[in-house]
């Protein structure tokens, strides 16, 4: 009986409401997640929403009332809404396969609520809410099809979470630069935590543990009509409050306020929930709320390893000489790629029309570096003034696919502002049209936009392993950063962090050879671009050079097998029949860990462990599954790597 009453009430929940007054309720199609809309007042007052998970046959809060409301220059959407009408629909399900990415294979489904009320000049919002087993979505849309040109001039749209524990990374201040989400990951904080005060609040995404659960709060769904957004610095009582791009970002060019022409949306806000860190990693909100593929053939983007000159030696792309060793290496070890960096314009002793010759003829594709600016940078590394206008960027990308080049690195866009959001997906759309691959550099995060244009393979928006070159704190803080970033960061999508720096370049690692080795599979990136020398990498032991010859870029599925955010994190991730698994230590201390693998080796099954040694060494061992489990021991920001042979 109880059972029965259960069930009803889960049925209940798919949608209950007062019409006229709330709460409005809709359930996951699990039965798992709920969320609320709620009035301050019958009425009149603004609106809220609450999410909650269920625990048993109860229901726990992890998201707190949370303010809704839009402010337009024309029209208030905030206090003493009418509710006109709602739409429920249920077991909404899309299915869609990825080019790259950690999973290949992508099914969602959901339930969906449409409320919509209109103010008190009779003007309509609507507000849409997506229910999925593991979050929750919502947006804004103003259905009203005038053509008009409106402007948003605030949003109240707040997450409020309880107490617990906080992890993110500041949004920067305004420089050169910045802000292009490279700031360290930190936590935990306590929840309310201040955002330093140097920096302009918090950027996302933003992860929680509160009331015994997990709780990722991001944004996705950009089609170059809305801006991104932060958080605001002050988050007192564990409420954070969206902000608007900075208006000094892109030296000050361009709205920071979102602009449009009605009928209009905002993106997607979301809120991943779970048990556990590994519920959050294995989460795709990001790609699932992007917009279907606008590419018909995708048959020709290839994910793939890159060598990589620029770490080792930043002015090698300006000579001929110097990058055909890079070439050379990416074909002895079978890599698909080569990237030549900044002022390769500037070239000696040959140029760019020769070198996409030879690297033809050793098999390996050239991908080719460009500054974004245009007027929102001032930054002088070229060529640049050629992908900001479409004309000019047509050209330049018909010139170069005839070359034979495979891909672009664009970089430094410093700004979330709607034109340079709009910027992306220009160039994106554009570089299909010639079948060229797409890394971006000095960026806003992934919004899902691998699903909407598969030849965007990587973004950087990490602080990431260049920083050796430039600052002094990084070995220090790079092992719990590397360590919070799968569970923040790398659930937006691709992470460029640019791995296997074996080598010490001006500031020594701190991490080891095991932790290095473990970083590709532990930060998926759809170009995995090796920073060290070929000299450098071709002295590992034979069993590590061979195994960064067979590493996979793209990957049929991933399972998040053990971690906790800046303390450590293990990752299995398949190709065709074949797991590899990788883990980090991102604190001080020795550790052993046991991991299950059940689903991912079976009883008996041989694993070959390449695990830390003596003096920076590195040593790998043959052992049999025995009951399921994998024992590892980690030294101090040490890792390793697996495969089930």
């Amino acid at each position: 009986m109880r059972q029965f009453l259960t069930l009803i009430a889960i049925a209940f929940l798919f949608f209950s409401c007062d019409k006229e007054d709330g709460p409005w309720q809709l359930a996951s199609p699990d039965g798992q997640v709920r969320v609320e809309v709620n009035r301050e007042a019958p009425g009149a007052g603004p609106l809220s929403y609450s999410v909650y998970l269920r625990e048993g046959e109860a229901w726990k809060m992890v998201l707190e009332p949370s303010p809704l409301g839009i402010e337009r220059e024309d029209a208030a959407f905030t206090d003493s809404l009418q509710f006109l009408s709602d739409e429920v629909r249920k077991n909404q399900e899309e299915a869609y396969t990825l080019r790259s990415g950690g999973r290949k294979e992508h099914r969602h489904v959901f339930n969906e609520i449409t409320l919509a009320f209109e103010n008190q000049d009779k003007k309509a919002v609507h507000l849409v809410f997506r229910i999925y087993n593991n979050g929750v979505a919502f947006r804004y849309r103003f259905p009203e099809e005038s053509g008009e040109a409106v402007r948003v001039v605030k949003e109240h749209t707040a997450f409020h979470l309880g107490e617990g524990n906080f992890w993110g990374h500041p949004y920067d201040t305004v420089t050169k630069w910045n802000p292009a989400y490279e700031t360290f990951f930190a936590g935990p904080l306590p929840i309310g935590a201040e955002a330093p005060r140097n920096k302009n609040g918090w950027a996302f995404p933003l992860l929680f543990e509160t009331n015994g659960s997990w709780v990722f709060i991001s944004e996705s769904g950009f089609d170059g009509a809305y801006p991104g957004s932060h958080l605001h610095g002050n988050c007192e009582g564990g409420l954070y409050t969206l902000k608007f791009a900075e208006a000094e970002e892109a030296m000050g060019y361009y709205d920071n306020a979102p602009h449009s022409t009605l009928p209009w949306k905002t993106p997607w806000r979301f809120i991943i929930v779970g048990k556990s860190p590994g519920d959050i990693a294995a989460a795709h909100l990001a790609t699932a709320l992007a917009a279907p593929s606008r590419l018909e053939n995708v048959d020709w983007v290839r994910p793939g390893r890159s060598s990589w000159s620029w770490w080792s030696d930043s002015d090698s792309p300006q000579d001929y000489e110097r990058l055909v060793p890079f070439i050379d290496f990416a074909a002895d070890m079978g890599w698909e790629y080569s990237l030549v960096d900044a002022n390769w314009n500037r070239m000696q002793n040959g140029a760019l029309e020769q070198l996409a010759e030879y690297a033809a003829g050793k098999g390996v594709g050239l991908l080719a570096w460009y500054n974004s600016g245009g007027k929102h940078n001032v930054v002088e590394e070229a060529p640049r003034d050629l992908m900001d206008n479409r004309e000019v960027r047509r050209r330049e990308f018909e010139r170069i696919s005839r070359l034979g080049i495979k891909g672009i690195k664009v970089d430094f866009f410093q700004s979330d502002k709607q034109d340079v959001l709009r910027l992306y997906l220009d160039i994106l759309a554009d570089a299909a049209d010639y079948n060229l691959v797409v890394n971006f550099h000095g960026c806003t995060l992934p919004r899902g936009w691998r699903r909407t244009y598969p030849n965007l393979l990587s973004m950087e928006a990490v602080r990431g392993g260049e920083c050796y070159k430039f600052d002094a704190s990084y070995p220090e803080k790079a092992p719990a950063h590397l360590a919070i970033v799968p569970f923040t960061r790398s659930v937006m999508g691709p992470t460029d962090y640019t791995p296997g720096g074996f080598s010490d370049n001006t500031y020594p690692h701190l991490t080891t050879y095991g932790f290095e080795l473990a970083l590709p599979i532990v930060l998926e990136s759809g170009i995995i671009h090796y920073v060290d020398t070929p000299e450098k990498i071709q002295s590992l032991p034979p069993f590590a050079v061979e195994l960064l010859k067979e590493l996979p870029a793209d990957w049929d599925d991933t399972r998040c097998l053990a971690g906790y955010p800046g303390r450590d994190a293990v990752f299995a991730r398949r190709k065709g029949d074949k797991w590899y698994i990788g883990g980090i230590n991102g604190e001080g201390e020795e550790k052993n860990i046991t991991l299950g693998l059940s689903g991912i080796a079976p009883e008996g099954a041989t694993i070959a462990l390449i695990t830390d040694g003596r003096e920076g060494s590195l040593g790998m061992e043959r052992r049999a599954v025995a009951e399921g489990r994998l024992e590892v021991k980690m030294q101090p920001y040490g890792g390793f790597v697996a495969t089930v042979e």
